[in-house]
């Protein structure tokens, strides 16, 4: 092979190799040029029951119709995670309990680039304050055959939810209703005492936590000397 025809293949070889080049960098900046898919979502935080019911999660892509979309729900994948025309997903959380939850997305276009979001929420009750039991000033040592009074004032944001009761004995085993009026006053009566009395009252009260308050009223009744004889 004389001289001529090596210049001849080196120009053939050089042109071939700056073709796949030139090849090789277009498919490059064609990579460049298609961004990983970006997430936005919203971050409700701390909130009370029923105050937020969905997450909408937004997802921007040069191609949304190739996205696969991965949603999870406290570890847990969702199914059928299909983005909208608007690229947008929402998540139905109304069957979710009160506590810290955590909320995943992945998306990934068709060239395999990945792109993670994810928040955290809590979901609180309301609050609803505490019962008490709120006893009125009055006798509790009382003269032989008289009687004794009982009252107060049961306390609590959500009055209506309380069971209120009382017993003179064991009160898990054997109890009576206190009437309240709307404002949580209550009176009760013993008449002609003539023994010592305990009374023992128990109020629980709450639409979603309950607390609980218990009382006891011990009466001491004083005999005269010619009752004790």
């Amino acid at each position: 092979m004389d001289k001529e025809q090596v210049r001849s293949l080196t120009l053939a070889f050089l042109m071939i190799g700056s073709v796949m080049l030139g090849l090789f960098f277009l498919g490059v900046e064609t990579d460049v040029s298609d961004q990983p898919p970006t997430i936005t979502g919203e971050e409700p935080g701390d909130f009370l029951v029923g105050e937020v019911t969905s997450i909408t999660v937004s997802v921007n892509d040069e191609s949304l119709d190739d996205i696969y979309l991965e949603v999870s729900l406290n570890n847990a994948k969702l199914p059928d995670t299909y983005l909208d025309e608007n690229g947008q997903y929402v998540v139905d959380i109304t069957g979710l309990n009160t506590g810290t939850h955590s909320l995943s997305i992945l998306a990934r276009d068709y060239l395999n680039q990945e792109t993670n979001w994810e928040t955290e929420f809590t979901i609180s009750y309301p609050e609803e304050g505490v019962t008490e039991i709120i006893l009125d000033n009055f006798a509790t040592t009382i003269e032989h055959g008289s009687d004794a009074i009982l009252s107060g004032n049961l306390s609590h944001t959500s009055i209506e939810t309380c069971e209120f009761v009382w017993s003179d004995s064991d009160i898990d085993e054997s109890s009576l209703n206190v009437a309240i009026d709307e404002n949580g006053h209550f009176a009760m009566e013993f008449t002609e005492l003539e023994e010592n009395l305990v009374i023992m009252m128990e109020a629980n009260c709450g639409e979603n936590v309950t607390t609980t308050d218990k009382v006891t009223i011990q009466y001491i009744v004083e005999k005269s000397d010619e009752n004790s004889s």
